[in-house]
């Protein structure tokens, strides 16, 4: 815990936070829960010893990793809050490198009771980054890569965008594929049926003429019409017994 020389010091101290935390017209507008919950938050950031205040009025900011911070914006998460807004409970806050001077915004949300006042959700961070941000959330290290090197990370991010697109095209591809493969199925199995319903009308002589002039089968509506008819003409001819064979007529020979 800091110490202080005198309580002078700890009042003047404690305006100081107050002041760099809170503006003076939010102050004016806050609700009281959020009002009360500012003063657990001075208590915190006075003994704060990763914490520090800043860069502007109403944010803190915390050291992450080696030139890597996270700035909350206290002010904005209490506004964002009183607006009533529908996210749940989020947090304001960026991630920039001190390398490059890169930021962009980063979702951090807290858990609990969704009335819960925003500044509580604050000190809840102060706690959380005073004790080394522990089991930090995945968008967080996403959104470290861009701000060491925004320029790789869009580049990898185009091609994973691209890599993405084309895997999805493959995947519409098969779709259609299959589609048009069942389509066609269904119409092959269509024409089969009538096919077979053609050949069974058909008479004695029709079917026996149809057999005799039709080429050896080469597809499966030909090859499937081909063992009709072979059935059909295993039976017995109209007038004949089971089991008659019928002679097939040579044809004749030219005279000369």
């Amino acid at each position: 815990m800091k110490k202080f020389d005198s309580v002078e010091d700890l009042k003047a101290d404690w305006k100081r936070i107050d002041q760099a935390l809170i503006p003076v017209d939010l102050l004016c507008s806050m609700p009281q829960p959020e009002c009360k919950g500012l003063t657990l938050l001075t208590d915190v950031m006075i003994n704060a010893t990763v914490c520090k205040l800043g860069p502007r009025v109403g944010q803190i900011t915390a050291p992450y990793s080696e030139g890597i911070e996270i700035v909350l914006d206290v002010a904005e998460t209490i506004e964002r809050r009183m607006r009533g807004s529908e996210s749940g409970r989020h947090l304001e806050t960026s991630v920039r490198s001190l390398e490059t001077g890169a930021s962009i915004e980063v979702c951090i949300a807290a858990t609990g009771y969704q009335g819960a006042p925003a500044i509580d959700d604050c000190v809840s961070f102060v706690l959380w980054a005073e004790t080394g941000f522990f089991e930090p959330p995945n968008t967080l290290d996403d959104r470290i890569l861009y701000v060491r090197d925004p320029e790789l990370y869009e580049r990898q991010q185009a091609v994973r965008e691209a890599k993405r697109k084309i895997e999805q095209r493959i995947k519409d591809l098969r779709r259609e594929l299959a589609r048009e493969e069942s389509l066609a199925r269904s119409e092959a199995l269509s024409n089969i049926m009538l096919e077979h319903e053609r050949v069974r009308n058909l008479s004695w002589r029709e079917l026996i003429a149809e057999h005799e002039s039709t080429a050896p089968p080469g597809d499966n509506i030909s090859g499937s019409l081909y063992d009709l008819r072979i059935s059909l003409l295993s039976m017995p001819a109209p007038g004949h017994t089971i089991g008659h064979t019928l002679e097939r007529r040579e044809p004749k020979e030219d005279s000369k």
